[in-house]
């Protein structure tokens, strides 16, 4: 059988980066195909040619056996093909059915509002998925976001369906129950489906053929799943074995944050304290007050009741220069809203916050700190030209300074692939072994109960525990149910 997408050769150059080099790849309608790669691979780009986004430098596409070059995304979903971002391309002030109107071809937007909002349930409910038609996209959760943003590509009844990270933000939980959509599509709608996922464990459950990419080569060829385990397929994305995190216990020290009693967005009366060398992880399933605690200690958001301090300094809305000065580094869980600004330059978004530097000198130390954290791009590039687990990256490479006293990571490893996130995970372990004091909010329970001194965990707003090592899976457990 002829395959629905063939590419062939294809190679794709930026400036000086090369981002795919003579890649050669098949995708057929009855099957999920699992693309993994390390941050920076080019799994994106890739999805970014054969959607319409962008275009190969070499090489070249066939389409159910003949050429195919699709120069727009408009020209991709004629052909039916539907890319889902990573990053959502929805706009938060519009109802869903809104949204797919904003989609949908010119000869179809007569289509009423009421008319689209019905069609849209009628294709939710097929699917398994329960969706609040009456309320803004920027009031949903992520988890009813990544819903929608699939939603809104079958809307062309796509018959290649490209996602890229689809799982990324979601808790366990709602992996698995997308992961078990995905496979539907595919075996019972014969639809082909591409997956480009971190989560290892998920190409081994939902998978029926795997493709790695290093440095924009293919590394391992196409394969059935088969006997293949997480381990070595990590193994071949980064060229060797992930090593497990070194973990030491160590001294904790004097106070370093000391919250009582805050309030602030969903957050309600919450109490929290971290040490020097000390790590207090918070679990929960996303939605639970996490927001309202990243963005109280951040001083981005108003504290309606209770304080914060570091010391003798209240933290509640200061200005971002101050809460640096404070010795407080912020990883937040959306890097491209509150931790990057995507034209500026990697330079520049180093420089942000910081005292004023000369250029010859911010250009120097940001080359220094984005080989430390390995960030695939160069000083001079655009932050919106690197990739989601590069961004992230280089918003760590900005973060960890001398002086830091409190690191505030927020879902710090999300979409980063394994070698990046064991590094991260590492460098806040030392940080704590050095001193320093981090509070972790992290989906990622496994996560959290591999590194953390303490875990509290969030629910219906509130923060629950702490619970001291070693951890009780079952009560917390108990606890992000809201079984208390």
């Amino acid at each position: 059988m002829t395959p629905t997408i063939q590419v062939v050769g294809v190679g794709r150059v930026f400036g000086d980066v090369e981002a795919l080099d003579d890649v050669d790849l098949d995708i057929r309608r009855g099957e999920v195909l699992a693309v993994l790669g390390e941050n920076g691979a080019g799994k994106t780009t890739l999805m970014r040619i054969i959607g319409g986004l962008d275009q190969p430098s070499t090489g070249h596409l066939l389409r159910n056996g003949e050429p195919f070059a699709p120069g727009s995304p408009r020209e991709a979903v004629e052909a039916r093909i539907a890319l889902v971002h990573q990053h959502f391309a929805l706009v938060p002030t519009m109802l869903p059915a809104e949204i797919v109107l904003l989609f949908r071809a010119e000869r179809e937007r007569r289509c009423d509002r009421r008319t689209a909002a019905e069609q849209l349930r009628v294709l939710a409910a097929d699917l398994g998925f329960e969706i609040d038609l009456e309320r803004p996209v920027g009031e949903q959760s992520v988890g009813e976001q990544q819903r929608l943003e699939l939603l809104r590509a079958l809307d062309s009844n796509p018959d290649v369906l490209l996602l890229d990270e689809p799982t990324a933000v979601l808790t366990d939980d709602e992996a698995t129950a997308m992961l078990d959509v995905v496979r539907r599509l595919a075996h019972d709608q014969d639809r082909a489906v591409v997956l480009i996922t971190h989560r290892l464990r998920e190409v081994i459950a939902a998978a029926d053929r795997v493709v790695v990419l290093r440095a924009g080569k293919v590394v391992s060829p196409v394969s059935a799943i088969g006997e293949r385990t997480p381990e070595s397929l990590a193994a071949e994305m980064v060229g060797s074995e992930v090593p497990a995190i070194a973990r030491k216990d160590h001294n904790r020290g004097q106070q370093v944050l000391a919250m009582q009693q805050v309030s602030a967005g969903k957050l309600t009366k919450a109490d929290l304290s971290v040490r020097e060398g000390e790590i207090v992880g918070v679990a929960g399933v996303d939605g639970n007050g996490q927001v309202g605690l990243e963005l109280a200690v951040a001083g981005l958001a108003r504290v309606t009741s209770g304080t914060i301090r570091m010391g003798d300094v209240d933290l509640a809305g200061m200005h971002p220069r101050a809460r640096i000065a404070a010795g407080l580094a912020y990883l937040p869980s959306d890097r491209y809203a509150r931790g990057l600004i995507g034209p500026m330059l990697c330079t520049e978004n180093v420089m942000l916050g910081r005292t004023p530097w000369r250029l010859q000198d911010i250009t120097a130390d940001t080359s220094v700190r984005m080989r430390r954290w390995a960030v695939k791009g160069e000083p001079h590039h655009r932050a919106d030209s690197l990739s989601g687990g590069n961004a992230q990256k280089l918003v760590a490479a900005r973060e960890f300074s001398e002086g830091t006293r409190l690191v505030l990571a927020c879902q710090p490893t999300r979409g980063l692939d394994p070698g990046a996130a064991r590094h991260l995970r590492q460098q806040l372990l030392d940080f704590a072994a050095q001193g320093g004091a981090v509070i972790w909010i992290s989906a990622d329970l496994d996560e959290l109960m591999e590194s953390a001194d303490q875990l509290l965990v969030a629910s219906g707003g509130r923060l629950l525990g702490p619970e001291e090592r070693p951890f009780d899976r079952t009560r917390i457990g108990l606890w992000m149910g809201g079984a208390v």
